[in-house]
């Protein structure tokens, strides 16, 4: 596989990825339900992307519907003050969808992330998808034309 058919597959995955989130997201704002979990455990993220000082914490859960167990996790950034974060064994308030309870996620997420995440991710689509002329090709289009002319 060429490096410009590597990049157009990496553009159509991350694409697809990104719309997956939006409608995620977006589904939970519109069609779910709240619920209060109970938090299992808090830890600050640390990752590759941020460090020990931007203090973002992930927050695990678990909640019940219908009998059943599910668990989760959401993110808080910038917690400057931890303090204010959830204990472990305390409540939070989550999002989730009544027909499938396992797509859950915090009350934080907007509708309006989804939307410009779905834009990115069709953006992606696209630039993935859309047909490209071989540069060979366009080069002796560009010299049959000269020829023509003369």
């Amino acid at each position: 596989m060429t490096k410009s058919g590597k990049n157009r597959l990496l553009f159509v995955g991350v694409g697809i990825l990104l719309v997956v989130l939006a409608v995620r997201s977006t589904a939970l704002q519109i069609a779910g339900k709240s619920a209060q979990a109970t938090v299992t455990k808090v830890e600050q993220a640390i990752g590759q992307q941020n460090d020990k000082m931007e203090h973002n914490y992930r927050i695990a859960y678990r909640f019940f519907v219908n009998g059943k167990d599910y668990t989760g996790a959401l993110t808080r950034k910038r917690v400057y003050n931890a303090t204010a974060l959830p204990n472990v064994g305390g409540m939070v308030t989550i999002r989730y969808l009544p027909s499938v309870p396992a797509i859950n996620g915090g009350t934080n997420e907007g509708v309006l992330g989804g939307l410009v995440l779905v834009v990115l991710g069709i953006g992606l689509l696209v630039l993935g998808v859309k047909p490209r002329k071989p540069a060979n090709q366009a080069v002796a289009q560009g010299d049959a034309h000269a020829d023509a002319q003369s």
